[in-house]
């Protein structure tokens, strides 16, 4: 068994980490008769040799053994590596090698094509394996045809004929959903969705839908999810063992998910169906709204999970959706936990359930930590204890009813990290908080690192200005960082005491302190060298900052406006353009790169409504209002997530309304 392996020079290849001399082992590791030893080589193959999807030419030099090792029958964990071998051996999110610009990019993409045609040339072998003996093989097996090209829709099909195991059925159909069907495909799983029993016909919409979402029809869709979910099924069996590994930190979770399903071969389905629909927002409403009434904990958890990838992603009516998770707060423990994990991200959206969860934070006896969450969702994780979800979510909507326990909460000696962020909602209460926060504000020594709530806090007393006051001294007995002078600036004339301070932190070699100080400078009494100190900083580091500190001056920095002028034509507009127009209020020169900008990065749209006042908020009406229409919240990334980006999108729609 893999003959030649120790022939290789691993020591001379690389992986993620460096050299990948351990690979050998790691291989044989995956067909090693103990699983958690399997379960540790496969964490090691996707946490190095293919770590986050990137190919090294190890990966290369290991894709020959891992066909080896999944086209010899009887070899334990063939599945896992049928779905490694699927994941390195797709190119199909590489960009062209045109569209690359970094040589280490470049080199990467041609080891993934090197790796898919590899695999490629093991096509027949690899056919074979969706006719496996073991029922786990052939449902990983349609995926990796995909990945190398040799998979069609016919082939499919007919195995769903003759394929008996509910697990293969559901990799071919998952596999379905990623080619494209014609119209004899599409009526042949429609068929299915109105004969099959209900998991199968539910699995065949899925496909369908991923094919071609505006082509699948959604009558009666609640109905066959409730159906589906009903059916019984392969019990899911636990592992019985543990491996201090990312990929076995997942199986337990999951494992402790699927525990007292009803039919586990159902799991997540819903969630498969709806995000499948993409822009059908009503209609993926309607589907999930009913299904979290549902008595059953295992369909109206699933529920729960379409309705905040819907709520995270898509804009759209969720009064009703909301008010149907309230009651989950009087479910079971875990339903509980898991919904106010996810209403704690919803900002605005999650005020129908406002009423519940203030009910709710009566139980917690007087702790506001996270410690009503069920236990997987803290066990893998390294953050420091964070606020009970109850008062972030009410605190999200600046409820007052939140407020006593976000105070208690600077009392412990363990201070939850997001205490000051929630607080600043609060300004109608900066004198009563920022007396209670003041004797709690870390106190820094020089060379010590800013701790995140260092941070936090400040947002804070930024957020009270002149109630702030009482805060200054404190500010001032830690050495002036650029955040801790921006603060004082935003605090305003009675931070004057800290004048001193800043003049000479305005002429400090550090650009970003440089700004700040200037900026409070001007904010505190109107320094008039602010202006000259921040426009020596414009290119840099601190060039953003610095444009809107001149923009904050208006027009008493008017004589800088040819200056910024200058920068309308930079690959980022929109801080100089923002800083004209405060300064010269000349609309028709600045509105063009602030649409332009608007286009190119969504990022600026929330400070481009924020500012648009007056003549420039008519020039750029057009914008708001195209922006109101679109179905799509404007900072949803495919790479990257956000627990402010709900919020942040209901206040864009704020904005863009007010501008009518």
């Amino acid at each position: 068994m893999f003959a030649g392996l120790d022939d290789i020079d691993w020591e001379s290849l690389e992986h993620a980490y460096g050299s990948a001399g351990e690979v050998p082992r790691w291989i044989r590791g995956l067909v090693d008769p103990d699983p958690a030893i399997r379960e540790t080589s496969l964490d090691a193959m996707y946490g190095a040799v293919h770590h986050q999807g990137d190919i090294y030419d190890s990966t290369v030099a290991a894709v020959p053994f891992l066909i080896e090792a999944l086209t010899t029958p009887g070899l334990p964990g063939r599945d896992a590596i049928a779905q490694l071998l699927a994941d390195v051996a797709d190119v199909a999110e590489w960009p062209d090698e045109a569209e690359l610009d970094d040589e280490g990019t470049i080199e990467m993409r041609r080891q993934a094509v090197r790796a898919h045609a590899l695999a490629v040339a093991a096509a027949p072998a690899l056919t074979a394996l969706a006719d496996d003996p073991d029922p786990a093989v052939r449902a990983a097996a349609p995926k990796l045809l995909v990945a190398i090209d040799a998979a069609t829709p016919g082939l499919f099909v007919s195995l769903l004929g003759t394929e008996d195991n509910a697990e293969a059925r559901m990799g071919l159909f998952d596999a379905l959903g990623s080619l494209e069907l014609d119209a004899d495909e599409v009526g042949h799983l429609l068929d299915l969705v109105r004969s099959a029993p209900a998991s199968t016909g539910l699995a065949a919409l899925i496909a369908v839908a991923r094919s071609d979402p505006q082509r699948t029809p959604l009558d009666g869709v609640p109905e066959l999810i409730d159906r589906a979910y009903a059916e019984e099924g392969p019990t899911a069996e636990a592992g019985g063992f543990q491996t201090d590994t990312l990929i076995g930190s997942l199986r337990v979770m999951r494992e402790e998910m699927e525990a007292g399903r009803r039919a586990p071969h159902c799991s997540r389905m819903v969630e498969d169906l709806t995000d499948a629909l993409g822009p059908r927002v009503a209609e993926r409403i309607a589907i999930v709204t009913p299904l979290l009434a549902s008595p059953h904990d295992d369909l109206a958890g699933d529920a729960l999970w379409a309705a905040n990838k819907l709520i995270q992603a898509w804009r759209g009516d969720y009064h009703e959706t909301v008010s149907r998770i309230a009651p989950f707060f009087e479910r079971s423990r875990q339903l509980a936990g898991r919904a106010g994990s996810m209403l704690r991200h919803w900002g605005p959206v999650a005020a129908p359930a406002a009423e519940t969860v203030a009910r709710r934070l009566a139980h917690i006896d007087g702790r506001p930590w996270r410690d009503g969450l069920p236990e997987w969702t803290v066990r893998y994780s390294n953050d420091p204890p964070g606020l009970h979800p109850y008062v972030e979510i009410l605190a999200g909507l600046g409820d007052d009813r939140a407020l006593p326990m976000l105070l208690a909460s600077l009392r412990f000696p363990r201070r939850p990290k997001d205490t000051g962020y929630l607080l600043a909602r609060y300004p109608e209460h900066a004198a009563r908080i920022t007396a209670e926060l003041v004797p709690v504000l870390p106190l820094l020594a020089d060379g010590d690192r800013e701790p995140l709530e260092w941070y936090a806090f400040q947002t804070a007393l930024r957020a009270f200005g002149p109630a702030a006051a009482p805060a200054v001294p404190r500010l001032l007995a830690s050495p002036l960082t650029a955040w801790s002078a921006a603060t004082l600036g935003r605090i305003g004339p009675a931070a004057a005491e800290a004048l001193p301070l800043l003049r000479v932190a305005a002429k400090s070699d550090d650009p970003r302190l440089a700004v700040a100080a200037a900026g409070a400078l001007w904010r505190i009494d109107r320094f008039p060298g602010a202006l000259a100190l921040v426009t020596a900083r414009l290119d840099g580091p601190a060039g953003g900052a610095a444009f809107e500190e001149i923009a904050v001056m208006g027009p008493a920095a008017a004589p800088a406006g040819p200056l910024v002028a200058t920068y309308l034509d930079a690959p980022a507009p929109t801080p100089a353009a923002l800083a004209l127009w405060r300064l010269t209020g000349e609309t028709d020169r600045v509105a063009l790169p602030l649409t332009t900008a608007w286009h190119a990065d969504p990022m600026t749209r929330p400070k481009i409504a924020e500012a648009a006042t007056g003549p420039l908020a008519d020039a750029l009406r057009p914008l708001f209002r195209a922006e109101l229409t679109a179905e799509r919240r404007f900072n949803v990334s495919p790479h990257s997530w956000s627990s402010a980006q709900v919020p942040e999108d209901e206040q864009l729609l704020e904005l863009c309304r007010a501008h009518g």
